[in-house]
């Protein structure tokens, strides 16, 4: 048997330069958890679901959207989720698709499904360009209630389903057509021998669960209820429907409603719909990705409680004018999309509305129509005035407006005289918008006779609908004792436009009443005009002298920004009681006006300001351009409190003088306070110039403190990140993953012409130069790195790395060494050099560089791992397992030091040992290869091997592309065939020796088919010692040493 021992071996340079500076991996897991949260229940509910759509594609007449149907027999089926379509943002515009396959297990076995096992048609078409493309747009997918960025999505190379569970997959297509409309896409996928279909825009089309409603007057309007998901997939096929009832059904005006509280519309869709409503009639492209609506539409409107931000009118349902398309009820919708057709149609004809019509249907006819209703159809609006139907009484409370019958007026008098309410605000409403002058004339009689509380619902009522006549009736008000009717008269006098509004508004900020003068101030400053503005600052002035300025006194002070002001912000601040909020936004105004004399102000206020204040001030003085800015700065950045010594610090890093660097130069030489030093490293990275860059990296090596020069490294790590250059190396790192070195050193180039002092660029160079063994050149770029930072220790074993692979470890040392003396705490120089000594067989040289490693980081448990096994490899045993049981003391939940402490127990032939190691790791982790196959070689040490071999045969397709498992399974096979050969021969004895050479063959050739290397321990093996003689072992050793 075989442990893991590659991970001490550290060959290539590249490692060095992603351990260097910290980047976004995208981990390409190979497996995936069976369920995720936002999954179904049960397999039933899935089942359902998916058998919904297809009863209602069947209802649609459309063939079924799964093949063969799904059934509570079917061993698998498949569904998909998060479907989306988008474009590539590169210069040739091409699609791309985006689902999340979920593969149903009802079978009673494991299920897995490869990639290798799915395959797409797009129109009907093989397609093979899988993935998403490499350029796209910042785009997000909904999962479960968390928006994860397409870039950040896992694509698992399989998905192993067990019994009774769900899997799940993310799959892409790119190089699409681009255009409006989606493909017709097909997601074909062989499990378990059985072909499985699923047409990805039936499927849509039956998740959009929507039904269609013709209503209105000649069946005019067509209702598209979706109770489902909209999405871009999905969309085409909404648009198709609506192609058909302009066409067929000749219907112009639409309404698009989302019944559901928690209705689901992708996010570029429902960006794109409103808009695209609002352009109805335009011909105008919103946006290219997405279908044109048909040019003969008239209306259309969108409602649901998804659009909860549209804020309806007072009056009314929510109709605001032609270009509101958002509703919240569905009712308002239909009334919007209906109005422009009740007002023209006949009287006879809205009356035939108002008795047959739906009850949206019932408020259109009413609101928009009752212009045109006589007398003959008022018993009927008066009966509705009173329906069940909240909204249908109120359009007809609305509708009365129309009528000069006294019983309208009496109607209205009567439900205006109820207690406030909507139906209160509505009759209200129509006596003030009756066409008739007696409406007008009662409701100001009715105001009359009022109590306080509904005569200031009246006012706000109609001062939102001026006339002459409303003015002297409010103004009456301003001299009521009640202080609300005053206050609630000012504002109605406001929106009716009042000749004397002006007056209105002086005398009410002279009052004794400060809620009067509040609301006056108030009315003032949101007016423009020169009159106003220099009212409000008089009175703002007045207050100031002797009152703390509320936050709309500062608001105006900022937007006006009055010098006079200043002196008088700045006696508030002396004032020791001042709250801390309002002290803040005092100081902030003052910023805000930034007139020079503020600098007086604020200088005298500094001493005694709190450290909050005091670092307000050195941002707004460092903002103005103050000549004193920089002497408080200085002092600042030295204050025994560090808020003030780390804001100062910040401010010099925004300021772009030559003296900021100086000061914090300066600053980080006294700097002895991880907090303190830390922000001027910060203030440095900001400012980004080469002498900060310069500072940073001398302070790696300067003074005694070791935390100090780490955070230095740390601090010129961040500005390799921001640097503009990073881009380019970013690609460089991941060419030179690929191995495509030639694009990796045209990126690394790239970065360094955009900044040549980036480092990690020459390293990126001298890695890249090593790998294609042009030592030379990788030489030329180390020295080119090292005239700009002679003091980087990764430059030096980057050249210390190009020496070992010219085998002059001497020279290679010396490089490692000279890291090692710059560096002395780096543990990741000793992993190197441990890595050297083990090439050369230096195994004591390599156990000290991993002693060194443990001794600067005794919580690090992989030094422990490695230097455990070179102890195996040298056969000290008990030494080995001294190491293995300090990692157990450190964390007695880590897998691997139980699995190598069960193969050194192997070495020593203590199964028993062994097997308590192997059980351990396997109860910690049932995934563990190292236990599962520890375990069953214990099994056959103890001449189990009939229950050691199913066992580990269960676990074959879960490992099958892992190396190791398949030489530690063939170890298993080749330890049971020692068991065997002392046994009596007999014809079963034999046909079973013979099968268990095949299979021990068959896994050690798939071992050497999936990275698994080592001949030389191949062939010294003892559990393989009744194979190493046979022709078919002889001959893999033979094609595995070529």
């Amino acid at each position: 048997m075989r442990s893991q021992n590659c991970f001490f071996l550290i060959t290539s340079l590249f490692f060095t330069a992603l351990v260097l500076l910290p980047q976004n991996v995208i981990a390409q897991s190979k497996t995936v958890k069976e369920n995720s949260p936002d999954q179904p229940v049960s397999n039933q509910e899935t089942r359902n679901d998916l058998l919904d759509i297809e009863n209602r594609l069947q209802v649609l007449k459309k063939l079924p959207a799964h093949r063969p149907a799904a059934s509570k027999e079917s061993e698998a089926f498949m569904i998909i989720k998060n479907s989306m379509k988008g474009v590539a943002s590169n210069q040739v515009l091409k699609g791309f698709f985006l689902t999340r396959l979920i593969l149903v297990n009802q079978s009673q076995q494991p299920l897995k499904l490869t990639r290798d096992q799915i395959h797409f048609k797009v129109n009907g078409q093989p397609h093979t360009k899988t993935g998403l493309p490499e350029h796209i747009p910042n785009q997000t997918v909904l999962v479960g209630k968390k928006e994860k960025s397409l870039n950040a999505l896992k694509f698992e190379q399989e998905v192993t389903v067990l019994p009774g569970k769900q899997g799940t997959m993310w799959l892409a297509l790119s190089d699409l057509p681009n255009g409006p409309h989606v493909p017709e896409i097909e997601i074909q996928a062989t499990v378990n021998g059985q072909l499985l279909n699923l047409n990805v825009n039936r499927f849509e089309l039956g998740n959009l669960q929507h039904t269609v409603t013709l209503m209105g007057p000649h069946q005019c309007l067509a209702k598209l209820t979706i109770s489902g998901a909209l999405n871009s997939i999905n969309l085409t096929s909404l648009m198709n429907e609506i192609d058909l009832l302009t066409t067929q059904k000749n219907v112009r005006r639409f309404v698009i409603h989302f019944p559901n509280q928690n209705s689901f519309i992708e996010r570029s869709v429902f960006g794109w719909l409103p808009r695209a409503a609002q352009q109805i009639g335009m011909n105008s492209i919103v946006q290219s990705q997405f279908p044109l609506f048909p040019t003969m539409i008239s209306e259309l409107h969108l409602s649901g409680f998804i659009f909860k931000d549209h804020k309806p009118r007072y009056f009314g349902l929510g109709l605001t004018s032609r270009a509101t398309i958002t509703h919240t009820t569905e009712e308002a919708a239909i009334h919007a999309a209906l109005d422009s057709a009740m007002s023209v149609l006949s009287r006879e004809k809205i009356a035939e509305q108002i008795h047959i019509g739906a009850p949206a249907v019932k408020v259109a006819a009413l609101m928009s129509g009752g212009r045109h209703l006589t007398n003959e159809e008022l018993p009927l609006v008066l009966t509705l005035s009173s329906d069940q139907n909240q909204i249908v009484q109120e359009a007809a409370l609305y509708a009365l407006r129309y009528f000069g019958d006294p019983r309208a007026l009496e109607r209205l008098i009567q439900v205006a005289n109820s207690p406030p309410g909507r139906k209160f605000e509505m009759a209200v409403a129509s006596l003030a918008e009756s066409r008739f002058a007696e409406g007008q004339q009662r409701l100001l009689q009715l105001l009359k006779q009022q109590p306080p509380e509904a005569q200031k619902t009246i006012i706000g009522i109609i001062s939102q609908s001026p006339r002459p006549q409303w003015g002297n009736a409010i103004y009456e008000f301003l001299s009521s004792e009640n202080l609300d009717l005053r206050k609630a008269a000012i504002n109605a006098l406001v929106l009716n436009g009042h000749p004397q509004l002006y007056e209105v508004l002086t005398d009410a900020l002279n009052s004794s009443q400060s809620e009067l003068r509040q609301v006056a101030f108030q009315e003032l400053i949101k007016r423009k005009d020169s009159k106003s503005e220099t009212l409000a600052m008089n009175y703002v002035l007045s207050q100031l002298e002797h009152t703390v300025p509320s936050q709309q006194m500062l608001t105006f002070i900022n937007r006006l920004k009055d010098p006079r002001t200043i002196p008088l912000l700045a006696q508030h601040l002396q004032d020791p009681k001042l709250d801390t909020g309002t002290r803040t936004a005092i100081l902030k105004s003052l910023a805000a006006i930034g007139d020079l004399t503020v600098d007086v102000e604020f200088l005298k206020i500094y001493p005694q300001a709190s450290a909050a204040e005091k670092l307000l001030i050195l941002t707004s003085l460092q903002k103005l351009g103050s000549p004193q800015y920089f002497k408080l700065a200085e002092e600042a950045i030295q204050d025994s409190n560090l808020s003030i010594a780390n804001g100062a610090a910040s401010s010099l890093g925004a300021s772009s003088s030559g003296k900021s660097l100086s000061i914090l130069q300066h600053a980080l030489q006294k700097a002895n306070e991880s907090s303190r030093w830390n922000s001027i490293y910060s203030a440095l990275v900001s400012i980004g110039t080469p002498e900060a860059r310069q500072t940073i990296m001398q302070a790696r090596y300067d003074g005694k403190i070791d935390e100090k020069k780490n955070d230095a490294h740390k601090a010129l790590i961040r500005i390799y990140q921001r640097s503009p250059g990073n881009h380019s190396y970013r690609n460089g790192q991941r060419e030179q993953t690929k191995k495509n070195w030639k694009a990796a050193i045209e990126e690394y180039h790239t970065a360094i012409s955009i900044d040549e002092l980036l480092i990690p660029a020459y390293i990126g160079l001298v890695d890249v130069s090593n790998s294609l063994q042009k030592f030379e050149e990788a030489f030329k770029y180390a020295e080119q790195g090292l005239k700009i930072d002679k003091m980087n220790p990764r430059l030096y074993i980057a050249k210390g790395l190009v020496f070992s692979n010219q085998s002059n470890s001497k020279e290679a040392l010396k490089q490692f060494n000279k890291a090692v003396e710059l560096s002395p705490r780096d543990t990741f120089t000793y992993l190197i050099i441990a890595s050297h000594h083990i090439k050369l067989k230096q195994y004591q040289e390599a156990i000290a560089a991993y002693d060194t490693v443990i001794k600067i980081s005794p919580d690090d448990l992989q030094p422990y791992l490695f230097k455990a096994q070179i102890l195996n490899e040298l056969s000290h045993w008990d030494a080995a397992l001294k190491v293995y049981d300090q990692i157990i003391q450190k964390n007695n939940r880590y897998v691997r030091a139980y699995t190598g402490r069960g193969h050194t127990h192997l070495q020593k032939t203590d199964w028993k040992a062994a097997q308590q190691d192997f059980q351990k790791a396997f109860d910690l982790d049932k995934k563990s290869s190292q236990a599962i196959t520890g375990l069953a070689i214990c099994m056959v040490y103890n001449h189990e091997e009939d229950k050691a071999i199913p066992f580990v045969e269960g676990f074959l397709k879960q490992f099958e592309k892992d190396g190791l498992f398949s030489y530690n399974v063939a170890c298993v096979f080749g330890r049971a065939l020692i068991n065997l050969k002392d046994q009596t021969k007999t014809p079963d004895l034999e046909s079973k020796i013979k099968t268990y050479r095949e299979k021990a063959i068959f896994h050690l050739t798939n071992a050497s088919k999936t990275g698994f290397d080592d001949v030389e321990w191949m062939q010294k093996d003892p559990d393989l010692t009744e194979l190493q003689a046979l022709p078919s072992f002889k001959s893999l050793v033979q094609s595995l040493q070529k």
